[in-house]
């Protein structure tokens, strides 16, 4: 399993607009083959991660080179939110 965490943060009148966007995106993630699922993190101190699951590295590769995910990020201000780079994790499920 491939994993993909996008680390943003976004300021607090903000953060169900994100979520809704996450939300709204998701139909057309599912689309592609090799996608496993899709977890949105809030923590304490406000920040979220955003955690997609997938089969494999080319299997993300082959949805960030598509149109729709260049769609899923077009007008996403930097002023409003701030995305760090994605950090990717190679996993087992042991349990």
């Amino acid at each position: 399993m491939y994993i993909v965490v996008n680390t943003i943060s976004v300021p607090e009148e903000q953060r169900q607009a994100v979520i809704e966007g996450f939300k709204h995106a998701l139909p057309g993630m599912k689309r592609f083959k090799g996608f496993l699922g899709f977890e949105l993190w809030t923590a304490e101190d406000g920040s979220m991660q955003a955690v997609s699951r997938w089969e494999s590295k080319e299997a993300v590769e082959e949805y960030v080179q598509n149109d729709l995910f260049q769609r899923h990020h077009s007008g996403v201000s930097s002023e409003r939110m701030s995305i760090a780079r994605p950090a990717h994790f190679t996993a087992e499920i042991l349990s």
